[in-house]
């Protein structure tokens, strides 16, 4: 249940053009937002480069892309890990790390990398 604060029980008017009133429509149905949720999200979010709204659609963008990966023939190996690296890459634009965040995983995979380099090492000799 919302609290009081979150609550919508105001209504404010504001005056526009006709036009106006179908242009913001029209983004907003192209959006599938109604009128208020859609002047809402610009009011509240333009000054921010991933809104809320934006973010969840990018997320399912994400998860397509990596469904599309997972369903390739093990024959397209490295078509199927660059599809994932991409939608890891676009993945990360929609939850931006702090340093710290940034520095634990980079922590935390570095462990990987040298193994990886090992092995290649390994490979070569």
């Amino acid at each position: 249940m919302k609290s009081e604060k979150e609550k919508k029980s105001l209504t404010k008017s504001i005056k526009m053009s006709s036009l106006q009133e179908q242009q913001i429509k029209e983004q907003a149905e192209q959006k599938g937002m109604n009128f208020s949720e859609y002047m809402l999200d610009c009011a509240l979010h333009s000054n921010q480069r991933v809104t809320p709204y934006i973010a969840v659609k990018m997320q399912e963008i994400v998860n397509i892309v990596k469904d599309i990966a997972d369903s390739l023939d093990e024959k397209e190996y490295i078509r199927r890990e660059e599809l994932r690296q991409k939608a890891h890459d676009f993945e990360g634009l929609c939850t931006p790390l702090t340093p710290q965040e940034k520095y634990n995983k980079l922590e935390n995979n570095i462990g990987l990398f040298v193994e990886g380099g090992y092995e290649i090492w390994e490979s070569l000799k």
